[in-house]
């Protein structure tokens, strides 16, 4: 059997005596939503995230919504004997992780690329912002992107270390009106005009391309930036300020603007590190946590894509409790190319209103449907939310059904009666059913879930009666290792 075959075909949880969760599986992502107290993390996350640990090689990346979070993670680990496998990344690990510094200094193609660190800050001045009916706003959007794009080749012309700070201290110093660039002023006390003598200073050394980008740099920042209304100038300042302040003091300063990178994507891919990113939501504060973890996050994803199998082939899991508070834009593309890098993404949540919600939808539409459907196993656990009831119950699916009906009627002196029936299509399993379904409690430590595998026929379903099978399956989960 070749590496490749192994990977794919090991075995990696049972759900019953004769159905596995293998590693082909997984790889195709894994969806688990159950109302509060269903036993959504406590019972089946539990259970999945011991058989994440168990597997040999297996490493991952684990982000953290609650302050119980990081010791649940290190009870698994030692009880399955990970724990020296284990890393906890937090404001007083002494790791360092400067993204930045990690995407421009890293080997391979694509590094150093000015169009890679403008679709990471992109993505992170985006978070938070619920898209409109039409999309992003194309306005907002390419003005961000063009001043990043501008400021970042300018520091990258002068050899000035590109970062969160360096770049916000550029957009701070640029011009605020047509003409301030000849002023002495400006040209004294603005970083921006330091950097570009610096540039000029060394002109004999500059190649075509990099004169080409210098003028075009110098155009924006003399010319074009200083002419826009105020307003919206100040708003796409604002946008960027709103992202970056947060990095401009300590401890998140010195732990993610630093140019040290002591945690790096290659400690899961070659070394098989679990990473505990220790920055929980209800700590650190909503925004500054969730911005934290996505840079965590995307910069992983990144170059989880990029490995090459041949040099490093272990199974990698993403995981991430309370999902709906991690959720980028590029959620929905890595999950359609994750598969090939044998990366297993696990998403739990409550309902799919959380996601949608997210997402920029009022109710769940083509964002959420879509990403949900690139996730092939589904667990739905007791559900109180009716479109995630009936979500469950569509994917299951639909069949023809016999459905007989009573007629009664007639007059004083003539009543009659029938039996009818008609052939109707009607779900497998009716959306009520998930709200029955069994939820643990301080006497009953099981969790009932009726699990969804993408194209699977389960085997313990299979009986004389019905030998084809079923596409779902009713697990119990213990909260009980």
């Amino acid at each position: 059997m070749t590496l490749r075959n192994e990977v794919l075909d090991r075995r990696i949880l049972s759900l019953s005596e004769v159905d596995d969760v293998h590693g082909r599986d997984i790889f195709e992502g894994i969806f688990v939503a159950g109302a509060p107290g269903s036993g959504k993390t406590a019972n089946v996350g539990a259970q999945i995230a011991r058989s994440f640990l168990k597997t040999p090689g297996m490493s991952g990346l684990v982000l953290t919504a609650k302050s119980s979070d990081t010791p649940q993670w290190l009870n698994y680990a030692k009880e399955t004997g990970r724990i020296r496998d284990t890393i906890v990344f937090s404001e007083k690990s002494g790791y360092q992780f400067d993204p930045i510094a990690y995407e421009w200094g890293r080997p391979g193609r694509g590094a150093g690329d000015v169009e890679n660190i403008i679709d990471f800050f992109t993505t992170l001045v985006s978070l938070g912002k619920k898209d409109t009916a039409h999309g992003h706003d194309p306005f907002w959007e390419r003005g961000n992107e063009q001043l990043m794009r501008n400021v970042i080749k300018l520091l990258d012309l002068s050899g000035e270390t590109i970062s969160i700070v360096s770049i916000d201290r550029c957009i701070k110093s640029l011009p605020t009106h047509p003409g301030e660039y000849e002023e002495e002023a400006w040209q004294k006390e603005s970083f921006c005009a330091h950097l570009i003598a610096s540039i000029r200073a060394r002109k004999e050394t500059l190649t075509p391309d990099q004169w080409s980008d210098l003028d075009f740099a110098t155009q924006f920042i003399f010319k074009k930036w200083p002419a826009f209304d105020e307003r919206p100038r100040s708003s796409l300042e604002m946008t960027w300020s709103g992202m970056a302040d947060k990095f401009l003091f300590s401890p998140l300063n010195r732990i993610f603007c630093g140019s040290v990178c002591s945690i790096k994507p290659e400690m899961t891919t070659l070394d098989s590190k679990i990473i505990i990113v220790d920055f929980p939501l209800l700590e650190y504060g909503f925004e500054t946590a969730k911005l934290i973890q996505a840079i965590v996050k995307l910069t992983f994803q990144r170059a989880w894509l990029r490995r090459d199998l041949a040099a490093s082939g272990n199974p990698i899991f993403l995981w991430q409790d309370e999902f709906q508070y991690f959720v980028t834009r590029r959620d929905n593309f890595f999950q359609q190319t994750c598969r090939g890098s044998r990366v297993a993404v696990v998403c739990l949540t409550q309902n799919i209103l959380n996601l949608a919600e997210e997402l920029g939808e009022d109710q769940p539409g083509s964002k959420t449907k879509s990403f949900l459907a690139n996730l092939g196993t589904k667990y739905f656990l007791q559900q109180n939310c009716p479109d995630t009831c009936l979500f469950a119950s569509d994917q299951i699916g639909k069949e023809y059904r016999y459905i007989a009906g009573y007629n009664a009627g007639g007059d004083e002196r003539h009543s009659h009666a029938g039996v009818s029936g008609s052939n109707q299509l009607a779900h497998i399993i009716e959306p009520v059913e998930f709200t029955r379904l069994l939820k643990p409690d301080s006497n009953n430590p099981y969790a009932e879930a009726i699990v969804y595998q993408s194209g699977k026929i389960f085997n313990a379903t299979k009986t004389e009666r019905e030998p084809a099978g079923r596409n779902y399956l009713r697990v119990l989960f213990s909260r009980e290792t």
